[in-house]
């Protein structure tokens, strides 16, 4: 079963001893530190809490001491705020089915059409697949300029520019 207590961590001494911008991380370490010491175990996990009020004022001042409480769990210890719970860790399950209102047959007809949807769109990846090794990705098609955008698009790549005409001709040039 779990053990449970309370602290209060005193943290000014620990953390005046690290650099001004290593504070807060020295805060965490010193917790980490005390509850090992305390619970006889070597692995610590701090709440998000108690992360967030170590963090809030920054990383160069955080608070001088914070009242914790800690559980001991078989080989480690949690340590969260003493007015907040625990996390728990939820297990997840498999995908869950949408059930749908109704008699058996409309339960039955709609599960049979979520099955066809998926052999359909798994057929589909698979000719997309067969098509792009045989022949490369298809190239884009415009069917039509929409936007203004597109058609300016089109017009710059259309022009040539003026380095371009000087090689190919000149209007001024010497015929020889």
């Amino acid at each position: 079963m779990a053990e449970e207590r309370i602290h209060v961590i005193p943290l000014r001494r620990a953390f005046q001893k690290a650099p001004i911008y290593r504070r807060a991380k020295r805060a965490v370490n010193e917790i980490r530190n005390f509850i090992s010491r305390h619970m006889k175990v070597d692995d610590v996990r701090i709440g998000s809490k108690l992360n967030e009020l170590l963090w809030s004022r920054g990383n160069q001042n955080p608070p001088a001491k914070v009242k914790v409480k800690t559980r001991k769990i078989e080989n480690y210890a949690q340590v969260e705020l003493e007015n907040y719970p625990f996390y728990e860790k939820k297990e997840k399950e498999g995908k869950k089915e949408v059930k749908v209102k109704g008699t058996k047959e409309e339960q039955e007809k709609a599960q049979e059409i979520r099955q066809e949807e998926k052999l359909v769109n798994e057929g589909k990846a698979r000719e997309i697949e067969k098509k792009e090794i045989k022949h490369g990705p298809e190239p884009e098609k415009h069917e039509g300029v929409k936007t203004k955008q597109m058609q300016e698009k089109i017009r710059s790549d259309k022009r040539i520019s003026k380095t371009q005409k000087r090689i190919t001709k000149h209007p001024k040039a010497k015929k020889e």
